[in-house]
């Protein structure tokens, strides 16, 4: 689940580049039918800014993709936004609940998202929500469906003055109830060749 406003295209294209690597690999050890790849890309409120052109989207449904090179065909389309969003955060929980409430998890054993973003999340409360909901409600959600969350936030120097609040909201909703800890990542000044290395 990945944050695709206009300050993400040089993350967008790594976590492209991550995820073929992956896909080599699976293909190499000959796992194709054992692990699958989805992604849902996400922005902010179209009521206050049209040119965003969704709240969230669904790339790649992991029930249907056939592989790398099919997973890098339906993402090709994804771009950064072209204009700005009305807030510095974004509607993350938009992202990971299409997520959870369109993928077939049933259907999978180990059940991840990993969530990336720049920016904070619109909190349940706020006017431009598309979920009403907040980290933690978000979490149980993800729990009853049996799904781990993981954060990689990107600590950014345009986000400076966000990174409190939303690490304080990425680590409640990566909070794994058996291990006991946060599945929360950041990626100290956003830099793109510690995001590619991590």
């Amino acid at each position: 689940v990945i944050d695709s406003t206009k300050s993400m295209g040089p993350y967008i294209d790594r976590t492209r580049e991550a995820v073929t690597k992956i896909y080599q690999r699976v293909e190499q050890e000959q796992l194709l039918d054992r692990v699958k790849f989805g992604l849902v890309a996400y922005r902010s409120s179209i009521k206050a800014v049209p040119g965003l052109e969704y709240v969230s989207k669904m790339y790649v449904d992991p029930s249907t993709v056939k592989g790398g090179s099919d997973f890098l065909g339906r993402v090709a389309a994804l771009k950064p936004a072209r204009v700005s969003s009305s807030r510095f955060d974004e509607d993350a929980y938009a992202g990971v609940m299409q997520a959870l409430d369109q993928v077939a998890w049933n259907e999978f054993g180990a059940r991840y998202i990993v969530l990336i973003s720049d920016a904070g999340a619109l909190s349940g409360g706020d006017e431009l929500s598309g979920t009403g909901l907040d980290a933690d409600q978000v979490r149980l959600e993800a729990k009853h469906r049996g799904v781990a969350i993981y954060t990689l936030h990107l600590k950014t120097p345009s986000g400076v003055k966000n990174h409190d609040s939303a690490q304080a909201q990425y680590t409640d909703l990566a909070l794994n109830p058996y291990l006991n800890k946060p599945l929360y990542y950041p990626v100290d000044a956003g830099d793109v060749s510690h995001f590619e290395c991590d």
